[in-house]
């Protein structure tokens, strides 16, 4: 067995999509939590490991992996049960597709109302920026909800690298104070149902 060290914060989406796939295989690992208020992830230390001072890092027997997606797919390959991505190639394929629009587009408008709203100084935010990333924002819950009609999970018949990540989002989505409308009744039930899942106390673990 490799030795895995990850380094993480408790509320990083990134970091909560690798802890919970840790969860849901069953990896055992070393934490080490950084403090996002005192800049630990620019500390030399850390940037040795990941020079762009993101989060999270994972290091197996000693070699820096950074970016969650790969390590996730590190994740699968060296611990293939239960899988995190589907048997067919197609559904591979669209599991992945959600899994990057949801990192990337969705993920790009919840920053955009973090900081527009939240994080910047007032004279700084831009509140027409942060009205459009709300529409953003409504756009994917609407399009999930819809990727969710006749279905258990994101894609085929079992939880994915695609449930994982949307997860991940809608739970930074209700730091900003942001609900699902309850009109989304396939993503309202999904979410109850993935809220359930004893992975999910790895969103706060």
């Amino acid at each position: 067995m490799p030795k895995l060290t990850l380094y993480h914060s408790i509320q990083s989406p990134f970091a909560r999509k690798v802890r919970i796939a840790m969860a849901e295989k069953s990896i055992a690992c070393d934490k080490v939590l950084l403090d996002n208020s005192k800049g630990e992830y620019r500390s030399l230390e850390y940037l040795r490991l990941n020079p762009h001072g993101r989060i999270p890092t994972l290091v197996v027997d000693g070699i820096p992996i950074y970016e969650s997606t790969a390590i996730v797919e590190y994740l699968e390959e060296a611990f293939p049960n239960p899988p995190l991505l589907p048997k067919g190639l197609v559904e591979r394929a669209r599991a992945r597709m959600l899994e990057e629009t949801i990192d990337g587009y969705y993920m790009t408008a919840l920053r955009t109302v973090l900081f527009n709203a939240h994080r910047l100084p007032a004279p700084e935010r831009n509140p027409k920026a942060a009205q459009e990333a709300r529409k953003q924002i409504d756009w994917h819950l609407e399009w999930l909800d819809h990727e969710l009609n006749g279905r258990l999970f994101m894609v085929g018949n079992a939880l994915s690298v695609a449930d994982i990540a949307a997860l991940c989002a809608i739970e930074f989505q209700k730091r900003l104070e942001i609900g699902i409308d309850p009109k989304h009744r396939n993503l309202v039930t999904w979410y109850e149902r993935m809220k359930a899942r004893p992975s999910a106390r790895a969103l706060s673990e």
